[in-house]
Formats: structure tokens, C-alpha cells, sequence
């Protein structure tokens, strides 16, 4: 949660985005809540007495709230959209920012498929976790409390199968989000295996083809895409359980309500208009608990990409400039001292000892690396290093070649 916390400060000039959709969700639900109290009033006092004008009155004062509750919405969207897609664009280049920091043994934590993972589907899920669970995150709870509280103003008695039905919900929904809490750090990194395999292959196109290698790689990337498959799956078949187990239970709520509200109508203690709109606040109060079990599903996944996305902008610095450098280059002349050199830090033993090598300014040098098996050379490449003009020839001693 901390990593979550420190990056929505990367929402900067778009906070103030997020707080005028805060509000419009808030007088969206109030419009809302609204509608089931004025649909009460125009069943019980003007269709029993047949006062059309007064259903007329109420009628429009319905749409009213409705159309008020669009345009919140609405507004809300633009908002949202807004602040989500800048909130994405702001870690995208806090990311890249950093990354171009990195020195060569920062980059060796990270494989090259990871990092644009980070950057790309990571962010999107923080985008998506904005832009569809902001308002639900704030909606909800409103809905919740506002339609507990008006459906025990209508009858107390009714709503008590409310503290029986919302607790076995809310537990169940509970239990759904705790066990694929952890399923989505799994999926992610099925995510940077697959694009790794993408990213491999690719950059190594020619080579793959030069050797016909092209049945061994697309079996290597046919294992890691039926991992990802899989893990997607074994995933979203808990996540995708909130919506029957809110069915079932929002059934057998009704089925209840309707069971006890029946009783209560034929001995004259409710009325027909007041069983219709306390129906609408258990739908209401419902679907609530619905959207507060599917925002926790994008925080808990969000928790993932953000600790992902944190761990590129942690990364500590290993090559840093020091405070009195040198900023001016007398000449061009380059001095090796007994150099050592491992391409890690915890490797046993260094690729290289003892290195010692003067070049002095203006000076040609060239570097030949090759590998040798049984006196041939399997793996010839040239480097050339100038300090003032590339090596115009080379010469390899164990194959002439030139």
C-alpha cells in the first residue's frame, strides 16, 4: 500500500481533476437515492388515489434526479479519464527518466522484457484502476451507508434480513479477493517471460534464420505463452466468482424481502409503494457491496504493478558522479592501472585481472575478441577503440582473416 500511496504523487497538476470527480460522484449517488424515495411517494399517494397530476409532479421530479445523475456521471468521466491517462503518462516518464540513470550493473537487475513491462502494462493497471474503480471506490460506500440508512427508515423490520444476507456477502467476497491477492504478482512476471521470449527472438531474427532455428523458438515461446494462458486462467476463474456469488445472494435477499414484505402488506403493516422502493435499496445496497468487492480486486492488483513500478524508481545508483569531478579533459589519452573487471558483483571470479593499457591521444588501437576450440577460431568479432579515428585494418593471427 505505501508503493501506491507514493506514486499517486505522481498525479501532480491532475489532483485537482481527481477531487472534482470525488464530488460529482458524491452528488451522483445523492440524485440517485432520491429516485426509489419519490417512486414510494407517487405509488402509495398518487396511484391509490388516482391524482394524476400529482404522479405527473412526481414523475418529473424522477427525471429530474435522472438527468442530474447522468450529467454527474458524465462530467465525472471526463475527469477520471483525464486524471487517469496524465496519472499514466507521469510514471511512464519518471520510469524512462530513471532508467537512463542506470548504470550497466543497475540494468543487469532487470531484463530488458521486464522493464517494458513496467512501463506498459503495469502503468495501464494503475491507469485502469483509476479510471474504473475511483468511482466505485467512492460511490460505494455513499450507496452503502445512505441506502442502509433509508432502507430501515422505511421499515426497520424488513431490513433486518439486510444484517443477515450483506455479512455472508461481504465475507464470501472477501475470501474471493484474498486467495487471488497473490495470483496477480504470479501473472505479471508470466507477463515479462512472455515478452522476453518476444524480445529475444526478435533482436535475434537473423541469427534464428541464419541457423534454422525457427521450429526451437517458436516451441520456446509456445511454453511460455500456455504458462501465461494458464496463469491467467487459474486467476480469473476466482476473480469472475463475484458476480454469481452477488446474484445468488441478492436472489435469496429479494426472494426473503419479498416472503416477509407479502405477510407484512396483507395484514395492512406495509404498503405496496414502500416493498417497491425498499427493493431498489436492496439492489442498491447490493450492487455496493459488489463494487467495493471489484475495487478491492483492482487494488489488490494494482498493489502488484505498483511495487513493480517502485522497485525501477528505488534502484540505487551504482555509477554517481562525485562531488569534485573533473569536467575538463586536459587530453585525450586513456590509462589502465591494473584493472579487474566481473560483469557481476557477486560473480567468484573476475573476467578479467590485471589489465594494464596506455593509449595516448591521437593514438589507433585495435581490440580483437575471439573465441578458440582445438587451435580454430568458432566466434571471430572485431571491435575497433580509437581516441581519435577508427582502425582502418586488423589482422587475426589464427585465421588471417582481415
Amino acid at each position: 500500500m505505501q508503493d501506491l500511496k507514493r506514486l499517486f504523487g505522481y498525479l501532480g497538476k491532475y489532483k485537482k481533476g481527481m477531487v472534482i470527480g470525488g464530488l460529482l460522484v458524491i452528488l451522483e449517488s445523492f440524485f440517485e437515492l432520491l429516485i426509489p424515495v419519490l417512486m414510494a411517494d407517487l405509488i402509495d399517494t398518487g396511484v391509490m388515489t388516482k391524482d394524476i397530476p400529482y404522479i405527473l409532479y412526481k414523475g418529473a421530479q424522477m427525471g429530474i434526479c435522472a438527468l442530474l445523475s447522468l450529467i454527474t456521471g458524465l462530467l465525472y468521466a471526463r475527469f477520471a479519464a483525464r486524471a487517469a491517462y496524465g496519472f499514466g503518462a507521469n510514471i511512464r516518464d519518471a520510469q524512462y527518466v530513471r532508467i537512463q540513470d542506470y548504470a550497466f550493473s543497475n540494468l543487469d537487475r532487470f531484463e530488458t522484457s521486464s522493464l517494458v513491462t513496467r512501463m506498459t502494462t503495469d502503468v495501464t493497471v494503475l491507469q485502469n484502476a483509476i479510471n474504473a474503480g475511483f468511482r466505485p471506490l467512492m460511490r460505494s460506500p455513499i450507496m452503502l451507508i445512505m441506502g442502509l440508512g433509508l432502507s430501515f427508515w422505511m421499515n426497520a423490520k424488513l431490513a433486518l434480513v439486510f444484517v443477515v444476507c450483506a455479512p455472508i456477502l461481504a465475507v464470501t467476497l472477501f475470501c474471493i479477493v484474498r486467495k487471488i491477492a497473490p495470483m496477480y504478482s504470479v501473472l505479471q512476471k508470466a507477463v515479462d517471460k512472455l515478452n522476453n521470449v518476444v524480445q529475444e527472438g526478435l533482436t535475434a531474427i537473423r541469427a534464428v534464420k541464419a541457423f534454422v532455428r525457427g521450429e526451437y523458438e517458436e516451441e520456446k515461446f509456445g511454453e511460455v505463452n500456455t504458462a501465461l494462458m494458464e496463469t491467467s486462467q487459474k486467476t480469473f476463474q476466482y476473480a469472475v466468482l463475484n458476480l454469481p456469488t452477488l446474484q445468488l445472494i441478492m436472489y435469496v435477499t429479494i426472494v426473503l424481502i419479498m416472503w416477509f414484505g407479502g405477510k407484512m402488506i396483507l395484514v395492512n403493516t406495509l404498503q405496496v409503494g414502500e416493498l417497491t422502493g425498499f427493493l431498489s435499496y436492496v439492489l442498491q445496497v447490493m450492487n455496493s457491496i459488489m463494487m467495493i468487492s471489484n475495487v478491492f480486486l483492482l487494488l489488490t492488483r494494482s498493489l502488484a504493478s505498483a511495487h513493480r513500478i517502485s522497485e525501477v524508481l528505488d534502484e540505487q545508483v551504482v555509477l554517481t558522479s562525485p562531488e569534485n569531478a573533473v569536467k575538463v579533459v586536459k587530453d585525450g589519452s586513456i590509462d589502465f592501472e591494473n584493472v579487474s573487471f566481473k560483469y557481476k558483483e557477486e560473480a567468484a571470479e573476475f573476467a578479467l585481472s590485471g589489465v594494464t593499457l596506455h593509449i595516448k591521444a591521437g593514438e589507433t588501437v585495435g581490440i580483437l575478441l575471439c573465441s578458440l576450440s582445438h587451435g580454430f577460431m568458432t566466434q571471430p568479432t572485431a571491435v575497433c577503440v580509437s581516441a581519435a579515428k577508427m582502425c582502418a585494418a586488423m589482422t587475426c593471427t589464427h585465421c588471417a582473416m582481415r
